[in-house]
């Protein structure tokens, strides 16, 4: 593997994401300003949990909703160079597949980051306090990090089943809706749902960056193994991310 050639693809794919007004205005901004929003309106609202807002419950999974935009990133993008005849050209290079994903992930971890900041960032403007350290604040980019590696490989899966990038960025919603509804910024638990949110990769996202927040110790077994299952989960949709790409590239 070639990391010059990923770089140049890294650098290439990060300069489109940018130069595209729906990846600023929607997959960029969005975040912010739904945190912006509900901390306005729920900030001193106790009705879910008697020691924490329902602003503070949300936050977690705010980031967490942050990162599933990314199926859609790369689900349009996939399809879309499909589409355009982009992959006929990559195939004509030195460039493989797992060259070309890779860049994919680090074009697109890019992003949530950029999301994190200026999530959290809006947040402390609206009044959240979280307990957490510095090193409590590595700990959320890895999850972040981590969830961002499983989105990209739910992107490919999606753009298999695509045939151009409008298409990809609705049937992305499939694997968004889901988990935004069931296992981030809205409780599973209020939502019937608490069964159903151990399927959810977002779900071990939220519930660890939740615990640190609210300053759970960094050796409290409760985030690791959540760190864990992600990172697990991320790895078998990763890899069936490849393979379907892999299989379909050529067509």
């Amino acid at each position: 593997m070639k990391v010059k050639r990923i770089l140049a693809v890294v650098k290439m794919e990060t300069i489109r994401i940018f130069a595209e007004p729906l990846t600023l205005v929607f997959t960029l901004l969005l975040v912010p300003v739904f945190i912006l929003i509900f901390g306005l309106t729920m900030g001193s609202n106790y009705g879910w949990h008697e020691d924490y807002t329902i602003f503070e419950i949300m936050v977690p999974g705010l980031l967490a909703y942050g990162c599933l935009l990314t199926i859609l990133d790369v689900a349009s993008s996939v399809a879309g160079g499909r589409e355009l005849g982009l992959q006929r050209r990559i195939n004509t290079t030195p460039l493989t597949s797992t060259e070309y994903i890779s860049s994919q992930i680090i074009s697109y971890t890019i992003k949530p980051l950029l999301q994190l900041l200026l999530g959290l960032g809006m947040a402390l403007i609206v009044g959240y306090r979280p307990a957490n350290t510095a090193v409590g604040y590595l700990l959320v980019i890895v999850f972040l990090v981590i969830l961002t590696f499983c989105c990209v490989g739910l992107g490919l899966i999606t753009a298999t089943f695509a045939k151009s990038a409008g298409g990809a960025s609705g049937l992305a919603f499939i694997f968004i809706v889901p988990q935004q509804i069931f296992a981030t910024f809205i409780p599973p638990e209020f939502m019937g749902a608490g069964t159903f949110k151990w399927i959810f990769p977002s779900f071990y996202a939220t519930d660890g960056l939740g615990l640190i927040f609210a300053g759970t110790p960094l050796t409290d077994s409760r985030i690791w193994i959540r760190l864990g299952i992600l990172f697990a989960i991320s790895i078998v949709i990763y890899v069936i991310g490849i393979f379907v790409y892999e299989k379909n590239k050529n067509k």
